[in-house]
């Protein structure tokens, strides 16, 4: 399976500080991407803003199973970035989209999704809020290629029947969108 790793973003509400931050010995979104590479997935990271730092941070990580490619367009918004992505998937393959900014989020959540999935569209839901990452059968990459700039991938999936996996994780839904939330990981571990 493969797992577009989205890692484009201005971060506006961290200082574009987030996926730098340490964590554990490495960074928000080295940790991420090791997470990714661990389940077995042929990661794609989609780089945007502050894309050298972040290739920086991935160096140690070099491996077949691991594309880097850079969004120049990604102030257009997570769906330009997540075709960024999708251009570089094999067809025919199932896939996940994740994020860079959510560094609870492990093998064992990507092998539960993966292992639960009977649907073409698959979220995890903590407490009735939909998370990452997202489970997406094979023939969303021809629909992701063909969406028209700008759009979410919320509202894209919005239009397709959807399995929602419930579960007891936080993790699914913790991602560090500002500074505060980075203290409280640290703090709580959540």
């Amino acid at each position: 399976m493969e797992n577009i790793l989205l890692a484009a973003g201005l971060g506006s509400r961290s200082e574009g500080k987030k996926l730098l931050l340490p964590y554990r010995g490495t960074s928000i979104v080295a940790k991420a991407v090791s997470a990714s590479l661990e389940a077995g997935l042929y990661t794609i990271v989609v780089t945007g803003f502050r894309a050298d730092e972040v290739c920086e941070q991935l160096k140690s990580l070099a491996c077949p199973s691991l594309l880097v490619v850079h969004n120049p367009d990604y102030a257009l918004g997570q769906g330009c970035s997540t075709q960024a992505g999708a251009r570089h998937l094999h067809e025919g393959e199932p896939f996940f989209i994740s994020l860079a900014d959510m560094p609870l989020i492990g093998k064992e959540q990507y092998d539960w999704i993966a292992g639960n999935a009977h649907m073409d569209v698959v979220r995890p839901s903590f407490q009735g809020r939909f998370g990452h990452p997202v489970l997406l059968g094979p023939a969303f990459r021809q629909i992701i290629l063909g969406e028209k700039l700008p759009f979410s991938m919320r509202s894209l999936l919005s239009k397709y029947p959807t399995q929602r996996l419930e579960v007891e994780d936080a993790a699914y839904v913790t991602d560090i969108d500002t500074l505060e939330a980075y203290e409280q990981l640290l703090t709580t571990g959540r």
